[in-house]
């Protein structure tokens, strides 16, 4: 029994139902014609910058009749993205990486002669570096060097490239292996570790990796006691990186004059947070004092052995507001700033109180405020930090909606203040969060000081690299809970200003 006589005698009792035209058989000779001859096709939407087909079918053989094509703009090839099982990469085992910007720039700046011309022009110019397959990785670079991320590449797959380019010119180009050239990078297992991006087969591929690069966390150059060695090889590692991707290399001279200058930067700053903190002199400020007075270059200014259970010795210079701030943004969309946080210290309220062990009476008087954006109140970060958005355990959480975030957090900070008091910005790697802050529109040029907690306690410690606030918080002996709540962020950056200079000296904390 064919499949048409068992139909019929499925369907033999419903004659309307075997007469019914399901559509299926739609003869091209049934459709009007157009002035062309041809069958007439329906207008639809052309999604996706594709050419639009119409399929029409008799009962014998499909036929497809396209509308004409339309130019598409240029699409740009997406970038692989990491964990693509398609694409599969392997951490490379002798964990070397090369810093692959640098590597762009290999025969203008390790190659002589017309060699670098020959080379450059067959593998280089003309975008043909980035039209190769580079898996893309970054690791961020300490916050004595700016924190900025550093792209990388496997050293072997870069060992590759330039066997490729010897067999073809016949010539014996290689890596040098030395780490002062900042090429060949061997990351420890002690050391932050690169993290993969994704591949990149075009210059613009390797851009969009680039934006998808999260900002550092707090804990991205965090160093515990016993590791300080490692991790100054790492910074040392990553300076030599950035070095050899810079167009022009900086003489050594240069270099030792920038550190020389920042480290006076340092110790003016915790000069002045002495004088402010009336545990030094105001005449060592103002220029009255004689210079000779003055600490020896590269050593901590010190300040007479406190007593916690009085006040201190000296008047607070010009009696400073300090303000200090916390940002959190989206882990995936840094330009959403999700929450702030702001903790003032008003000097004026000490006058006359100890500060108590470990600055503890003074750290009771710390008044906080915690402002989270309603627009992204239901995003929580969890991939690269563990967020606590509603874990504030200052007070109660405030909600902003965002188009009245800029006067909300302007009012925090009391720039409305700034004519008629000396309002000083506080934060535990600043410059992120004033970065934040610009980005909001809040600008932060009515303070007449600002101080990195983690750069001075630093060089109160004379240490080689900062901590993460977890981190400064341990070693101080305070307790942190539920820190990259910016709320909290924000109060303990505040304790630990007062803590670093009220607290036990380093031989007693040792």
């Amino acid at each position: 029994m064919g499949p048409e006589e068992r139909l019929r005698l499925l369907f033999a009792r419903d004659e309307d139902l075997l007469k019914m035209d399901t559509g299926r058989r739609q003869a091209t000779e049934s459709r009007p014609v157009d002035d062309t001859g041809g069958p007439q096709t329906e207008h639809t939407e052309n999604l996706g910058n594709k050419p639009s087909a119409t399929t029409t079918q008799d009962t014998t053989q499909p036929t497809q009749i396209a509308s004409p094509e339309l130019p598409s703009p240029p699409k740009l090839p997406a970038p692989v993205p990491a964990g693509d099982s398609q694409y599969e990469h392997v951490f490379p085992l002798n964990g070397q990486f090369s810093p692959l910007l640098a590597i762009a720039k290999y025969p203008y700046r390790h190659i002589k002669g017309s060699l670098s011309q020959e080379v450059s022009s067959r593998f280089f110019d003309a975008g043909k570096f980035w039209n190769r397959s580079w898996d893309v990785y970054f690791v961020h670079a300490p916050a004595s060097l700016g924190s900025k991320p550093v792209l990388l590449t496997p050293t072997d797959g870069v060992n590759s490239f330039l066997e490729e380019i010897n067999r073809a010119l016949k010539c014996e180009l290689s890596l040098p292996a030395d780490m002062s050239a900042g090429l060949v990078l061997s990351f420890k297992d002690g050391y932050p570790q690169p993290v993969y991006l994704g591949r990149s087969t075009t210059r613009e591929t390797k851009d969009q990796l680039e934006l998808q690069i999260p900002s550092p966390s707090s804990e991205h150059n965090s160093s515990s006691g016993d590791m300080d060695e490692e991790y100054a090889a790492f910074e040392t590692m990553v300076e030599a990186a950035i070095e050899a991707t810079r167009n022009k290399k900086k003489s050594s001279k240069q270099k030792l004059l920038m550190r020389a200058m920042k480290e006076l930067d340092m110790q003016q700053m915790v000069r002045r947070m002495q004088c402010y903190f009336g545990l030094r002199s105001m005449d060592d400020i103002e220029g009255t004092a004689d210079m000779g007075d003055w600490d020896t270059p590269g050593t901590v200014p010190t300040v007479q052995p406190l007593d916690a259970t009085k006040a201190v010795p000296y008047p607070f210079w010009r009696e400073p507001v300090f303000i200090s701030i916390d940002v959190e943004s989206n882990e995936r969309c840094h330009s959403q700033v999700t929450e702030v946080g702001v903790s003032v210290l008003d000097m004026r309220s000490l006058v006359g109180v100890p500060p108590g062990v470990n600055g503890d009476q003074w750290r009771s008087r710390i008044q906080s405020r915690h402002l989270r954006v309603r627009e992204y109140g239901h995003i929580v970060n969890h991939e690269f930090v563990s967020g606590c958005p509603g874990m504030f355990q200052f007070g109660e959480s405030e909600w902003v909606l965002q188009r009245d975030m800029v006067d909300v957090v302007r009012s925090s900070l009391r720039l409305g203040d700034a004519l008629d008091r000396r309002l000083v910005l506080v934060g535990h790697n600043l410059s992120a969060d004033v970065k934040y802050l610009k980005q909001v529109g809040v600008d932060v040029g009515g303070f007449r000081d600002q101080i990195d907690t983690a750069q001075m306690f630093r060089k109160l410690r004379k240490e080689e690299s900062v901590r993460s606030l977890g981190g400064v918080l341990a070693k101080l002996d305070l307790k942190g809970w539920y820190l990259h709540n910016a709320g909290n962020d924000a109060r303990y950056t505040m304790e630990v200003l007062v803590a670093s200079f009220m607290g036990a000296s380093e031989e007693d904390s040792a």
